[in-house]
C-alpha cells in the first residue's frame, strides 16, 4: 500500500491528545483502547504507578503509519499526550498548523475528554476530524450522529488514511464511518488489510523521539515501536485485541521485519525497539527466520515482544537472546486448570511455564508477567493461590490489571448480560471516567485491595528493590528512582 500520488495537498495534523491533568495513557496499549495507566490506591502501589508511567510513553504507531501514507501532504505531527486538554499551549500548537484535517488517536479512558477537545479543535481551526483506534470504532455511530467527529476509522486505521490521502472518502467505504447524505451515520464494512507487507513503513519524521522511552525492560534511546504482524485467533474472554484487529493472524514476512529494523537503526538512530503484535511468536518458525536474518546483518538493536507462553521454546529463546531481544511480556495464566479454559486462556501447565520463564532470564530476556485480577470464573481463594505461586519464579516484573469488560469483548457481553455492568454510552465518556470494572464475583473494591496487596508483594520485597538498583544500569537506575521519587513526594503533599 504506497503511498499515492497527491495532486491537491491538504494540511494534516496527526495528533496524539491531551490527558486530564494528573492522568496518563498510552494509547497503543489493549488494542488502541489507550487503559488509563493510573493504578494502586496505597503509597507503595501508587508509587509503583508512579514509576511505570514515567518510565512508560509510547508512541502511537497508527499515527506514524498515518504520515507514511499522507506523503505529499503538509503533515504536523503532534503528541500532546503529556499536556492538559485545557493547557492553552495545546489548542495554540494545533491553530498554528492550519489543518484541514486533524487526524487523532483514541482511547477508551479518556474518549470523552478527547472529544470536548477535539470540539475546540474544531471551533478554533474549522479542521475536519477523523479518529483512529477501537475506542472511538465502538461509538462511532453516535459519535457522527452528534456531530463530534466527521469520519471514524474501522478495523486497521491505515484504511480509512489511505482514503483520506487519495482523497477518495466517502460513506459507505471499506475501514470507515461516515455520515451519509441524510445526516445518518453510514457503518463502514471490512476494513482489514489483508498482506500487511504492502503498507509503508511508518513514518518517524516530526515525532518527539527523545521523550519516547520503555523504562525499565528497554533502557536504550531512541526507543522506537513496530508491528510485525497483527490479529489474535486465541479469542481470550477479556482481551480487546481480536476486536480490534481480527482473529486471523496477519504476519509480515521476516525479510520485510528485518529491513525495517535496519531502516530505524540508520535513519533515526534506533537503540531498542518494543514490537507491539498481540502474539509475536505465533509463527514460530517466522521469528526462528527473523532471528537469523538480524544475527546475520547484526541489526544493533535491544528489542523486546509481547507473547505467549506456550507459543515458545528453549530453542527459540536462546535464538532470540542472540539476535538481541532484551524482554519479553506474557499472560500468566491461574493456575487452576478450570479457570484457564472458562476464560479461553487455554495456557499451560505451571510447571513448564516456570521453565520457559528461567530459560528467558538465562538468556538475557527480561521477563514481564500480565495478571488479570478478578476475572468472573475465578474465586478469590483461586486468585491467591495464583498469586503465591508468581511469587515464587524467577520473573523480573509483573502487572496486575483489574479486569474490565472493554466494549466489543466476549466478557462485556458477559458483565451486561449478567447485570453486573450496565451498557457502556458515549454520556458515560463524555460526563466523566467510565466505570466498567466490575464481575460476578468479587465487588471492583475487593479487586482493587487485591491488586494493591500484589502490587506491594511483589515490588516492595527488599530483595526485588535490591536487585532494580544494584544492577548493570545501576547509575541510571538511581536517577531515575530518585527523580521519580521527588516527583511523587511533591505530589503527595499537595492537598
Amino acid at each position: 500500500m504506497a503511498p499515492p500520488k497527491t495532486e491537491n495537498p491538504m494540511r494534516i495534523a496527526l495528533v496524539n491528545p491531551p490527558v486530564p491533568a494528573g492522568r496518563f495513557t498510552n494509547r497503543d496499549l489493549m488494542g488502541g483502547m489507550g487503559i488509563d495507566d493510573d493504578f494502586g490506591v496505597g503509597l507503595g502501589p501508587r508509587f509503583v504507578a508512579l514509576l511505570k508511567n514515567e518510565g512508560t510513553r509510547l508512541p502511537v504507531i497508527a499515527l506514524a503509519y498515518a504520515a507514511a501514507l499522507l506523503d505529499g501532504h503538509d503533515v504536523t505531527v503532534l503528541d500532546q499526550s503529556r499536556l492538559d486538554p485545557h493547557d492553552p499551549a495545546a489548542l495554540d500548537a494545533v491553530a498554528r498548523a492550519r489543518p484541514d484535517w486533524v487526524v487523532a488517536a483514541t482511547s477508551f479512558a479518556f474518549l470523552g475528554a478527547e472529544l470536548r477537545y477535539l470540539e475546540r479543535v474544531r471551533a478554533a481551526t474549522g479542521a475536519r476530524r477523523m479518529l483512529l483506534q477501537q475506542a472511538a470504532t465502538f461509538f462511532a455511530g453516535d459519535i457522527l450522529q452528534r456531530g463530534l467527529a466527521e469520519a471514524v476509522s474501522a478495523g486497521d486505521p491505515e484504511v480509512a488514511v489511505r482514503h483520506l490521502a487519495r482523497g477518495t472518502l466517502a460513506p459507505g467505504l471499506d475501514g470507515v464511518w461516515m455520515g451519509g447524505d441524510d445526516g445518518r451515520p453510514v457503518p463502514a464494512v471490512n476494513g482489514f488489510v489483508r498482506d500487511l507487507d504492502e503498507l509503508p513503513d511508518p513514518r518517524w519524521d516530526g515525532f518527539p523521539l527523545g521523550d519516547y522511552g520503555y523504562f525499565p525492560l528497554l533502557k536504550k534511546r531512541p526507543f522506537l515501536t513496530m508491528l510485525s504482524s497483527r490479529g489474535c485467533p486465541y479469542q481470550c474472554s477479556f482481551c480487546p485485541y481480536p476486536v480490534a484487529q481480527g482473529a486471523p493472524f496477519r504476519p509480515r514476512s521476516a525479510a520485510r521485519v528485518a529491513a525495517e529494523m535496519e531502516r530505524l537503526v540508520d535513519r533515526f538512530g534506533a537503540r531498542s525497539v518494543l514490537f507491539r503484535d498481540p502474539t509475536f511468536s505465533l509463527d514460530m518458525t517466522r521469528v526462528r527466520d527473523l532471528c537469523r536474518l538480524v544475527i546475520e546483518r547484526r541489526i544493533p538493536l535491544a528489542w523486546g515482544i509481547e507473547t505467549r507462553l506456550d507459543r515458545m521454546d528453549e530453542a527459540m529463546i536462546e535464538l532470540l537472546g542472540r539476535a538481541g531481544c532484551r524482554s519479553a511480556e506474557f499472560g500468566m495464566d491461574p493456575i487452576d486448570e478450570h479457570t484457564r479454559q472458562a476464560s479461553h486462556r487455554k495456557g499451560i501447565k505451571p510447571a513448564r511455564a516456570a521453565e520457559l520463564i528461567r530459560t528467558m532470564e538465562r538468556n538475557g530476556i527480561a521477563t514481564a508477567g500480565l495478571f488479570v485480577v478478578g476475572i468472573p470464573e475465578q474465586s478469590e481463594d483461586e486468585m491467591h493461590r495464583t498469586l503465591d505461586w508468581i511469587e515464587t519464579l524467577e520473573v523480573s516484573y509483573m502487572n496486575y490489571e483489574v479486569a474490565t469488560p472493554f466494549p466489543g469483548t466476549e466478557l462485556y457481553a458477559q458483565a451486561v448480560r449478567s447485570g453486573w455492568t450496565k451498557p457502556i454510552r458515549l454520556d458515560d465518556l463524555l460526563d466523566g471516567d467510565p466505570k466498567l470494572s466490575f464481575n460476578g464475583v468479587i465487588d471492583l473494591a475487593r479487586m482493587k485491595a487485591l491488586q494493591d496487596r500484589a502490587l506491594s508483594r511483589f515490588y516492595l520485597r527488599p530483595r526485588k528493590v535490591a536487585r532494580e538498583i544494584l544492577n548493570a544500569d545501576f547509575v541510571e537506575n538511581v536517577r531515575f528512582m530518585a527523580r521519580s521519587g521527588l516527583k511523587f513526594a511533591r505530589a503527595e503533599r499537595k492537598p
